[in-house]
């Protein structure tokens, strides 16, 4: 173990003992009373951890040793319930949707494929809640109990899984919500990679208290979002697009030393150098960004180490306009409480929150990175600005080298260009057939054609790689349309002395009633007796030629340049 591992290893033990002694699970004997009275007055630090300063090495040395031993019977009880789990792997991720399903029936009485928009969420919430608060109570808390128990019972065990998931795998955060944003990044991405691991954005609300204002809202919200991907659950593949998986990110940062201890690490390299004098702790830090107030706010506005939620990365305010802007980001959103609190902070300590909060999820996002051997992605420009500074600031790599190539990272950002955004709009149904014919592979294999001369000359500009990515794309559509141009000149002799216009629909939908195998292909449903005096012998002998083209087409229009060339704007 390095310092750090050892610090915080001991700073976890301490905090095992102190809070099973106050919960009444851990007794010294009478002899050592001394030491548990000791310990059971040590006070925590400001991120959580036992403050040592008042204790005797000896009183140390031994609530160590105790929460050594609550460490070990805790892990043999984690790993008997994990050892009785064998549900399939699919079978886990498609029940935790079926909980989702119901959970946000629960909360607004109907089926999410009959909802459209976050604004009648909001309404039927609020109408649920007025006439008939005891019904919606009740199934709000049936649902929210059984997801629970879902959580108790396969949490750790999805975790672990989805550490062994193979192929080109994303592990997606950098923010604490899944958001429309972060809906579009899974859809676009899922155009490329192989697996995507998401983490859950549900579990937070069941496992610890968010401080958010009208949490049933902004759950459902939540729910609506990421129920959007359920298509690609349902499928089953072999390789699972997607996977939802608890980070753990709250429960970590109440009850973990070594998150603890590694949060407020990353403060302290990210933001000391914009202090004078030498920080060591999140205490110091929140005492010069008070003490020192001006001279604190006068280095981080320009630093960009603090963006309003909302906000993009490279626009100046004022510290002033900064608080205020992120104070209104929050309205509606946090407890009226927890908001009040925050109105009432100075300046300085304010905006270092704001950074804070930052940092959190991009401190999880590679955690998880580095746990589940995944490449860290992001779905907007401000998460990336962070990212990248804290990857400068730890002298780390910002991609995952045993994953993922920096000629894939770069291209994975670019398709998240706005420029690209039109990738978004493919719908999931049709993502899950392109992924169930391994087309995401081809499109990869084909825009790396495209992109790696740039990687092979060194490091890769952004701009430069999504002009790449953009003329690759286009290539590709037009080389679709070149296809389908070749199709109508492989059938146009054939039908250059037959009748045209209605007559040809008419015709091919009567070969298509004699021919019902292709029916599907076409997408027809007329009934026969409509088509009783239009189906000649001609007409007949036009729609087999007809149908021999669309179909054609049609194969062409479902392979993924057929996809990208009807979803690309002209």
């Amino acid at each position: 173990m390095n310092s750090f591992d050892d610090d915080s290893y001991t700073a976890q033990r301490l905090l095992d003992a102190w809070k099973a002694m106050r919960e009444g699970k851990l007794k010294f004997p009478p002899a050592l009373q001394s030491h548990a009275d000791e310990l059971l007055a040590a006070p925590l630090t400001a991120i959580g951890l036992v403050d040592t300063k008042g204790m005797s090495r000896q009183t140390v040395l031994m609530a160590t040793s105790a929460g050594e031993a609550l460490s070990i019977q805790g892990e043999e009880q984690s790993k008997e319930k994990t050892d009785q789990l064998s549900t399939a792997m699919s079978e886990t991720q498609i029940e935790l949707f079926v909980h989702f399903s119901a959970l946000f029936s629960a909360l607004t009485g109907r089926a999410v494929d009959l909802v459209r928009s976050v604004e009648e969420i909001k309404q039927r919430i609020m109408r649920r809640i007025e006439l008939q608060p005891d019904v919606f109570a009740n199934s709000v808390n049936q649902a929210t109990d059984e997801l629970g128990e879902f959580y108790n019972r396969h949490s750790i065990n999805i975790y672990q899984r989805a550490k062994n998931l193979g192929g080109m795998r994303l592990v997606t955060g950098g923010q604490r919500h899944f958001g429309p944003s972060a809906l579009n990044a899974v859809r676009i991405t899922g155009l490329y990679a192989d697996t995507q691991l998401i983490p859950d954005p549900i579990y937070p609300f069941i496992s610890s208290e968010l401080n958010l204002n009208a949490a049933p809202l902004q759950l459902a919200i939540e729910l609506f979002n990421i129920l959007q991907l359920r298509p690609l659950v349902d499928a089953q593949l072999p390789v699972p697009a997607v996977f939802i998986f608890p980070s753990f990110e709250q429960p970590l940062e109440e009850n973990d030393a070594h998150t603890k201890l590694g949060l407020q690490q990353l403060a302290i390299r990210l933001i000391s150098p914009i202090c004078d004098g030498e920080i060591q702790s999140l205490e110091e830090l929140f005492d010069y960004s008070s003490t020192q107030e001006s001279a604190f706010l006068d280095a981080l506005m320009p630093s960009g180490l603090f963006v309003p939620p909302g906000g993009e990365p490279g626009i100046q305010l004022s510290a002033i306009e900064a608080a205020s802007q992120y104070l209104k980001a929050l309205e509606g959103k946090r407890s009226s409480r927890y908001l009040d609190q925050m109105k009432r902070m100075p300046t300085g300590p304010l905006l270092l929150n704001g950074v804070l909060e930052r940092l959190r999820p991009q401190y999880h996002l590679f955690e998880n990175s580095n746990e589940l051997g995944a490449q860290a992605l992001l779905s907007q420009p401000v998460h990336w600005h962070y990212f990248e500074k804290i990857a400068q600031a730890n002298a780390r790599d910002l991609r995952s080298q045993s994953v993922i190539s920096d000629q894939a990272l770069q291209t994975l950002h670019a398709v998240q260009d706005d420029s690209l955004s039109w990738l978004a709009n493919i719908p999931v149904t049709t993502l899950v057939q392109l992924i169930s014919n391994n087309e995401h592979r081809w499109l990869r294999e084909e825009l790396n054609k495209y992109t790696s001369q740039l990687a092979s000359t060194g490091p890769i500009d952004t701009n430069e790689m999504i002009r790449e990515v953009s003329h690759g794309l286009a290539s590709l559509v037009q080389r679709q349309q070149k296809s389908l141009k070749d199709i109508e000149l492989k059938y146009a002799p054939k039908k250059a002395a037959v009748l045209t216009g209605g007559v040809i629909g008419a015709g091919l939908v009567a070969s298509a009633v004699m021919l019902p195998l292709l029916s599907p292909l076409l997408a027809v449903g007329v009934p026969t007796v409509a088509l009783a005096g239009a189906a000649s012998g001609a007409l007949i002998g036009l729609g087999k030629e007809k149908i021999g083209e669309v179909v054609e087409k049609r194969y062409a229009g479902k392979s993924m340049l057929g996809v990208l060339a009807t979803t690309r704007p002209n």
